[in-house]
């Protein structure tokens, strides 16, 4: 079954650029990394099977037309949305579409950057048509001290394991008690150069996290409590990567916690090749803008209500 809806996206995204953006057969192959052969095929499988008419006829069409919306919004490399209102939870739904996304675009011996969260375990979870391998997996923040599924030691070492290659660790919590404590993390010649491949992964995978209690793994990992969530957000904080805040506007905010903080930064992340962010859900709105305002990714794999939100708010603002 999920095969057959994964050949069916496949089909209809294929179909929606060659009929709908007018893009040749040789760009879509090119942009989708596949041969134009294989492209040729599905255009006429999707005519066999009534998905190509005069117009396109799937429910992935809205996806597709959000897709292409986010792209020129935001000056994104590629969106990834899927639809709304299926059988599974979000975190499945989109940890589906994670591991999708990195089957298709990974390459043997291919350096992934990897963060933390419930989607990002969920995506690492979902990976079942592997077909690379040696992947080197670098983890882009310090280990948490609780909740063990979610820590990016454990989502590492299942991708490495996975894509029968090595994970490389910062080795250090991912906040320490104070900056000289930090400090001395990360000038631990280990950890030194686990930074140094960290920022030359060919693609990094990053979940997004609002100033929220109920869904900030800060929070259910003990490392913030409401009162410093709720002093976050006085400042003006809607979200974080790799545990560092920023505000609506994409800006990070200058707040002790980062200088305990053993990250990759986001000035650096900003200017990694490809970030992709796995996030989605109304309490995530705000800080997925935020991100995508900041520009700390460029590759974004979201569920279809909450694109038509991410959108609908910027799109009243500039109106």
């Amino acid at each position: 079954m999920e095969d057959q809806e994964k050949n069916l996206e496949t089909m209809t995204r294929i179909a929606w650029l060659h009929y709908m953006e007018g893009l040749t057969q040789r760009d879509i192959a090119e942009s989708l990394h596949m041969s134009q052969p294989k492209v040729a095929r599905l255009l006429d499988k999707a005519h066999k099977k009534g998905i190509v008419r005069v117009s396109i006829e799937s429910p992935l069409a809205n996806c597709l037309g959000l897709e292409s919306r986010l792209r020129e919004v935001f000056s994104l490399s590629d969106v990834l949305v899927v639809p709304a209102g299926g059988r599974d939870d979000l975190f499945t739904s989109l940890g589906r579409a994670g591991a999708w996304y990195l089957e298709r675009v990974l390459k043997d011996d291919d350096l992934v950057g990897i963060a933390w969260g419930r989607t990002l375990k969920q995506v690492a979870h979902s990976l079942k048509n592997v077909r690379v391998r040696g992947i080197k997996v670098v983890t882009l923040v310090g280990g948490l001290t609780a909740s063990a599924s979610l820590n990016p030691y454990t989502i590492g070492e299942k991708l490495a394991s996975i894509f029968t290659g090595e994970c490389y660790y910062l080795y250090a919590p991912a906040v320490v008690e104070s900056e000289e404590t930090r400090d001395f993390y990360l000038s631990e010649r280990i950890n030194r150069k686990t930074l140094e491949l960290a920022r030359r992964a060919a693609w990094s995978v990053v979940g997004i996290g609002p100033v929220d209690v109920v869904h900030s793994v800060y929070a259910l990992t003990g490392f913030l409590g409401h009162e410093d969530l709720e002093d976050l957000r006085k400042k003006g904080a809607v979200g974080d990567i790799v545990g560092q805040y920023y505000d609506k506007e994409g800006k990070v905010l200058d707040i002790p916690l980062h200088r305990r903080t053993v990250a990759v930064s986001l000035s650096d992340i900003r200017s990694m090749r490809n970030v992709i962010a796995v996030a989605g859900g109304k309490e995530k709105v705000e800080a997925i803008r935020g991100a995508l305002r900041g520009g700390f990714i460029n590759i974004l794999v979201t569920d279809e209500d909450t694109a038509q939100s991410v959108l609908s708010d910027e799109e009243r603002q500039e109106g």
